[in-house]
């Protein structure tokens, strides 16, 4: 299998992409380690990729808290040693204009989008460093360079998490390490259609959408040794209709 004894770690793993991420690198051989908020849901996946068969540790943690971060990640070191493919999925939204936004909401989007992504890197480095390699994969959105009104501090934060990118990749290609990033377009996950639910506006058809199975494969290509050449590409994960 593709992924044999390839510790991998995902952030915002307990539903929908993230979900999905951690299943089919499981099911192709990695240990998994799922990363959210929400222990439940957590529990849940870390279950279903067990009973399938697959390698899954459940870790309940807010990436924007430092403290829980280290801790988290000096536990599945503890457990499983080096990791070898980090994959920057949490993420949090909430449409509201400029004028309207608490600056908790404005700092809530850049903590978890942008400042979870760097404390996850930061945290992974050091190790990928000594075994001179490492995947690190940022899921940015196609909000960072498609604008739209009540997005102002989600396009920063997902703008943002494409200039680390850029800025890692620099700092690593010499290590063995591939920094690399998609712009996302609109996904059919469950978390999608909760939005979509809530905002009688928007009338985009779930047909219409990314499906999940459709960006899971672009991600496993991006963090497989198949995709050592590229190193700080930012890459649009679209659609048709996105």
């Amino acid at each position: 299998m593709i992924y044999t004894n390839k510790i991998v770690v995902i952030t915002g793993g307990g539903r929908g992409l993230g979900a999905r991420f951690a299943s089919d690198l499981a099911a192709q051989g990695a240990s998994v380690h799922i990363l959210a908020r929400n222990e439940e849901r957590l529990q849940t996946v870390r279950d279903r990729i067990r009973r399938a068969g697959g390698v899954c540790e459940a870790h309940p943690c807010d990436i924007s808290d430092e403290s829980a971060v280290k801790r988290v990640f000096k536990n599945i070191t503890n457990m499983d040693g080096t990791v070898d493919i980090l994959i920057n999925n949490a993420a949090y939204h909430k449409s509201i204009s400029i004028e309207e936004m608490p600056l908790s909401e404005w700092q809530a989007m850049i903590d978890i989008n942008l400042t979870g992504a760097f404390l996850c890197c930061r945290e992974v480095i050091p190790g990928m460093k000594n075994k001179k390699y490492g995947k690190i994969l940022n899921i940015s959105s196609s909000a960072a360079k498609h604008y739209f009104p009540g997005f102002s501090a989600y396009a920063a934060s997902k703008a943002g998490l494409i200039s680390l990118t850029n800025s890692l990749s620099e700092e690593l290609k010499m290590d063995g390490i591939n920094v690399n990033a998609i712009y996302l377009g609109m996904t059919n996950t469950e978390y999608t259609r909760e939005r979509l639910d809530s905002d009688k506006a928007v009338t985009i058809h779930t047909d219409d959408m990314l499906q999940e199975d459709e960006v899971s494969r672009v991600v496993q290509f991006l963090v497989s040794d198949d995709s050592a050449p590229m190193m700080g590409a930012s890459v649009d994960v679209f659609g048709k209709k996105s």
